[in-house]
């Protein structure tokens, strides 16, 4: 079983764009295969690591929903669902990205759900490094849609408010019981040092800080060009920054 890193952190944090660079630098490491996985319907993961989303997990669910009930044998619907989820694995180059979505359509979804969990968990598997971009409700985490969790990054901007947030998401993980064995606090798009308050704060609320990512103009081009975390050059700020923060997890 690989190294499960998931990203969490409210809208505009950045965690997507961080989630998308440790997805590069894993690669560059070439310390074996990495999976990206995109559990936030609102982040465009797919956009940074430069491929193009065919279907979702979430649309495969509902298309199972719709049709499962056609089909009589159990074991058959087990292998439909491993074989459309193996489909809708997105090839890139030197890692692979699945993105979850969700259903939009009414009704239970318990049975289709289950059947997927039990198959992204066996696709999990089969890679060294697992990284995921998680929504600010950490809705997929409390669904087990992962496992083993690793390494739990919680990004926030440098405000009162973001740790707050980040706080409350900590605990939330806690309540959950997701498994994770390590939480960091990441806080990135400082200018500057950050303030010494902000430090109080965080301390205050019992946080590690595993590191601090400054804005960086490269990030702003990269955005407007619509270029990929590829395009970024080597000795960026943030890439750089961000290399020696993940040293510290001997990743």
């Amino acid at each position: 079983m690989g190294t499960n890193i998931a990203v969490a952190g409210k809208g505009g944090t950045g965690k997507t764009t961080i989630s998308a660079l440790i997805v590069r630098i894993l690669i560059e490491k070439e310390n074996g295969n990495v999976l990206a996985l995109d559990a936030d319907p609102n982040s465009n993961l797919n956009e940074l690591l430069g491929v193009r989303v065919i279907k979702t997990v979430g649309q495969l669910v509902e298309d199972f929903k719709k049709n499962g009930g056609l089909i009589s044998s159990g074991i058959y619907k087990d292998q439909m669902v491993e074989m459309n989820l193996h489909q809708s694995v997105i090839e890139g180059k030197s890692f692979d990205l699945l993105v979850m979505g969700r259903g939009e359509g009414p009704g239970c979804y318990c049975a289709a759900n289950n059947l997927f969990k039990k198959y992204i968990d066996m696709l999990q598997d089969n890679y060294n490094y697992v990284v995921m971009d998680n929504e600010a409700g950490m809705e997929h985490l409390s669904r087990k849609t992962t496992h083993d969790i690793k390494y739990l990054l919680i990004i926030s901007d440098p405000s009162i408010r973001g740790i707050l947030t980040a706080a409350r998401l900590r605990d939330l993980s806690k309540e959950l019981k997701i498994n994770a064995k390590q939480i960091f606090l990441i806080v990135n798009r400082v200018n500057g040092e950050i303030d010494r308050r902000l430090l109080s704060y965080i301390d205050d609320k019992g946080f590690e800080i595993l590191g601090i990512v400054n804005e960086d103009s490269d990030i702003t081009d990269l955005e407007l060009s619509r270029k990929t975390i590829f395009d970024l050059p080597g000795k960026s700020r943030v890439l750089v920054q961000l290399q020696e923060i993940l040293k510290k997890l001997d990743l």
